[in-house]
């Protein structure tokens, strides 16, 4: 009898664990795949380049911007940093961007454009506009920790 209850244990546990990897994979993808999509902007910045000894320890973070064929826009934050969960999120839109509709200003994360060691960038205010009417105005928190 305690044998038959390991089982339905483990078994149960597995099937706890398949159902909620398969659930949290899903919720974070709003992409389509990629061969629909046409990168339009890539913008990559490191905030501790000048801060840091050993180049394994340099942060990069990644503002990419993809339009699809139907012309909807999404916009994706990554970071090579532990602290960062890569983020995505679209913007519906009926005609094709250019590079040129596209504006990201770089801030840290007490709103400043001027970074120093103890306030690094942290923070992506991207703008996509066109014809000068603003589509989308959003800033994307990069990176959360505080270096010392």
């Amino acid at each position: 009898m305690k044998s038959k209850r390991m089982i339905v244990v483990a078994v149960s546990s597995i099937v706890l664990c398949l159902s909620l990897f398969f659930i949290f994979q899903n919720e974070t993808d709003t992409s389509t795949s990629n061969k629909d999509l046409t990168l339009i902007y890539e913008e990559k910045v490191s905030p501790n380049k000048e801060y840091v000894s050993n180049k394994k320890d340099i942060v990069h973070y990644t503002i990419k911007i993809y339009q699809e064929d139907k012309n909807k826009v999404y916009v994706y934050a990554e970071s090579n940093s532990l602290v960062f969960e890569n983020t995505n999120y679209s913007v519906d839109y009926n005609q094709k961007l250019s590079k040129e509709d596209i504006q990201i200003k770089w801030m840290t994360l007490s709103g400043s454009t001027e970074a120093k060691k103890s306030d690094q960038l942290g923070l992506a205010n991207v703008k996509i506009l066109k014809d000068g009417c603003e589509l989308s105005n959003r800033i994307e928190k990069i990176n959360s920790e505080k270096l010392s």
